[in-house]
């Protein structure tokens, strides 16, 4: 009897250790498997980039090609517009337009007209050009408002630009507009416009040209 009374606690204390043992161990097989089913899980990106179309400001469809961005940052877009035409011819005379339309289409260029610096403008702001000549005395705007205004727009700010002018104060007016890549003095030589438009659309640089003191 005295035997039977001293085994009854440890049967009692071996079936509790042995639920215990269970319990944990069912509690041990269910938090691996969360954690397996927590590390299966995809994480979601905390960026991605993406293509999309917008318009742009003259109403032109073009690419518009957002960069990677982080939360809180800002996206930045860089509006890609078609190339338009290899140069864009600005003068608001008839004669000279016409002139240089013959000089640089013989070449092999694309080229584009306007005949002041407003209707220049309003083509950059459709398409892309490879180089722009511009005459600096014209109504509306002349070349010199023109050369600043693309100078301050992203789009057209590194486009090399030339000057032509039948001024005669020609040193004047290139320290007026030192950012452009040369002048030309008219009635130009078309050799020298020739050669000096080739080099610079040969290069094709996408950054600014520095001034060059050319005057022909």
């Amino acid at each position: 009897m005295q035997v039977q009374d001293a085994l009854l606690p440890m049967l009692i204390a071996g079936t509790i250790g042995l639920l215990i043992g269970v319990g944990l161990s069912a509690a041990l097989k269910a938090w691996r498997r969360r954690r397996a089913a927590g590390a299966a899980k995809p994480v979601a990106p905390r960026w991605q980039e993406s293509r999309w179309q917008m318009p742009t400001a003259a109403g032109v469809g073009g690419t518009v090609r957002k960069l990677p961005s982080r939360p809180g940052s800002r996206l930045a877009l860089l509006p890609v517009l078609p190339q338009a035409a290899d140069l864009l011819l600005v003068d608001d005379s008839a004669v000279a337009r016409a002139k240089l339309r013959r000089l640089f289409e013989a070449a092999g260029y694309q080229v584009q007209l306007a005949c002041d610096g407003v209707e220049a403008l309003a083509l950059l702001a459709k398409g892309r050009y490879s180089l722009m000549i511009t005459d600096l005395e014209m109504p509306n705007m002349d070349g010199i408002a023109l050369i600043n205004a693309c100078r301050a727009e992203p789009q057209t700010a590194r486009m090399p630009m030339l000057a032509i002018t039948g001024h005669e104060g020609l040193r004047a007016k290139f320290n007026e507009c030192r950012d452009i890549c040369g002048i030309h003095r008219k009635p130009w030589v078309d050799d020298i416009l020739l050669s000096h438009v080739a080099t610079l659309v040969a290069t094709r640089r996408h950054e600014r040209v520095p001034a060059a003191a050319v005057m022909a």
